[in-house]
């Protein structure tokens, strides 16, 4: 791995399937040369494409390989940034690296625990201690309204199935679009619904990630008192709707507003990244309720009601990006992967410029690059890797 090959990125934004994917592949063949080969690659593609037509140019072009990732609401390299659904983003890892162990789940439908629980004891089979475990599930269950699988039931699997074995657990919820109507995985071999998908990374592979947040509190702390799995019913005894609505001054708080719980000393100073954070998806005036995106929160959780900050964001970005790169010092970075929430685009936010694009201008051309936006990211955060909403994952990977 001294002399290892750099992995090759290609991106397109071509509204045609089959030539969106050429193109993207006619990248990174140029870039590996005649006597190149691709070992794996990771695929993301935006919800208008043909995600079959997108599989099959992809294996026609740089051969038979392992293809593992999914839909995408857009997609980041550093040259193209873009959410308009026909982005299409790949990166080719060379034959040359070692080869990953690819997992698939195809039974998210039968219980996302259950099919955590069996991905944590496949995984830990694959695994040593410490090695970095890539994960991408598909999010939306149904609709409309979307009805999406809960990430922490599939990431709490994961862990009970891994038993004593502990792994850094790094991945996505992939949707196809803003609206969350439609969302799949690239399982390694072909498109899947309901499925999960893990790539268990060499030992040799090593990772440091970064999480980007962005929320402020605008409450002070609030006892959850009634909640049934996603959907927050009461606040310290009143419906959760009043008082969200009461927060915002706006009679609609869905993706605006995120409940937050903070982490570790509750006493402690802000500090924006002792929060796990859940967006609202939607809320019901006929029961008071909200859905939030995630079903972890229980009776008794102590949580904020917190603001979504367009200048923290950025703010956020561009300082968590540059601390990631300054560690990086005398260590070989051979790529990097940013999962960022959709919602943290400029056209969704309304914030003075891309978050995106800030973590992309501050990598340059030192690390081979590839994002894309998600539903929900998943990050070690305290100690333990967890879904979390309304942030940028930052992972750079060194051998």
């Amino acid at each position: 791995m001294e002399n290892h090959e750099p992995v090759r990125i290609g991106h397109s934004q071509l509204p045609d399937s089959v030539h969106a994917a050429a193109e993207a592949a006619g990248m990174i063949l140029e870039q590996m040369g005649p006597s190149g080969k691709a070992g794996w690659a990771l695929v993301f593609c935006g919800g208008r494409h043909d995600r079959n037509r997108i599989l099959q140019t992809l294996r026609a072009e740089l051969g038979d390989i392992d293809m593992i990732g999914g839909a995408a609401v857009g997609t980041i390299t550093r040259d193209s940034l873009g959410y308009g659904g026909y982005e299409c983003a790949v990166a080719a890892f060379p034959a040359t690296f070692p080869t990953p162990r690819v997992i698939a789940d195809h039974g998210l439908d039968a219980g996302e625990f259950e099919a955590g629980c069996r991905l944590g004891e496949r995984i830990g089979d694959a695994a040593r201690d410490g090695d970095t475990v890539l994960l991408f599930y598909d999010s939306v269950r149904g609709g409309p309204p979307p009805v999406l699988y809960i990430g922490s039931r599939l990431v709490d699997g994961i862990h009970r199935g891994l038993g004593n074995k502990t792994v850094t657990l790094i991945g996505a919820g992939t949707v196809a679009d803003f609206h969350l109507s439609d969302s799949f995985v690239f399982d390694g071999r072909d498109v899947a619904k309901h499925a999960a998908v893990a790539v268990v990374l060499p030992s040799n592979f090593l990772s440091r990630t970064t999480i980007m947040h962005g929320c402020i509190p605008l409450s002070a702390f609030l006892e959850i008192t009634r909640i049934d799995g996603a959907v927050l019913y009461e606040l310290e005894g009143r419906p959760a709707r009043d008082l969200l609505l009461e927060m915002a001054g706006t009679d609609d708080v869905s993706m605006s507003l995120t409940i937050g719980e903070k982490h570790g000393d509750p006493f402690a100073p802000y500090d924006e990244s002792a929060y796990a954070n859940r967006l609202i998806l939607r809320t019901d005036p006929e029961n008071g309720s909200a859905t939030l995106f995630e079903a972890d929160f229980r009776e008794g959780t102590r949580v904020q009601i917190m603001a979504r900050d367009n200048r923290l964001m950025l703010e956020s970005a561009a300082k968590r990006t540059r601390e990631l790169l300054d560690a990086l010092q005398g260590t070989n970075p051979v790529f990097a992967l940013y999962i960022d929430c959709a919602g943290r685009s400029r056209a969704f936010s309304g914030a003075e410029s891309e978050e995106a694009g800030i973590v992309r201008n501050e990598i340059g051309g030192r690390i081979p690059l590839l994002g894309f936006y998600s539903g929900v990211e998943i990050a070690p955060l305290l100690g333990k890797s967890r879904p979390l909403d309304w942030t940028g994952v930052l992972t750079v990977f060194t051998v």
